[in-house]
């Protein structure tokens, strides 16, 4: 987050300081902030850094998710009806990829994705070869 500049430089320097920046990263067992004060004396410029540690989880997340389940907390679940619906958008697209209506495309991990359908198979063999250099 980049704070906005002062209006005017304090204790009458003639020169801009430029704004307050205050980052925030987020691990699983620790948060930090990071911003720029002013320092000790109105020219210099300090950079901050304070971490919070916490105690890493007892429990792995599946374990966390089925002690959720069992004390009956449906924070990270979702109910029954709701896997139901689901299904129900789930298993037409499955059972057209298994009789061949829809091809199941592949392209290589990280890439933009399979070519245009319009693309003649040769040019869709080039496309993948490019994605794959890269």
């Amino acid at each position: 987050m980049r704070f906005r500049s002062v209006p005017h430089p304090p204790f009458g320097q003639d020169q801009d300081i430029p704004p307050n920046v205050q980052r925030f990263g987020l691990e699983p067992e620790s948060l930090t902030m990071e911003l720029t004060a002013t320092g000790s004396r109105p020219e210099t410029l300090t950079p901050l850094s304070l971490t919070a540690r916490m105690d890493a989880p007892d429990l792995p997340a599946h374990g966390r998710l089925l002690l959720d389940v069992f004390r009956g907390d449906p924070a990270l679940s979702i109910r029954g009806d709701e896997a139901e619906e689901a299904w129900h958008v789930v298993e037409p697209v499955l059972s057209a990829w298994e009789r061949g209506l829809v091809p199941l495309e592949e392209y290589p991990a990280g890439s933009q994705g399979p070519p245009p359908r319009h693309a003649t198979p040769e040019r869709r063999d080039d496309l993948l070869h490019e994605e794959s250099l890269r």
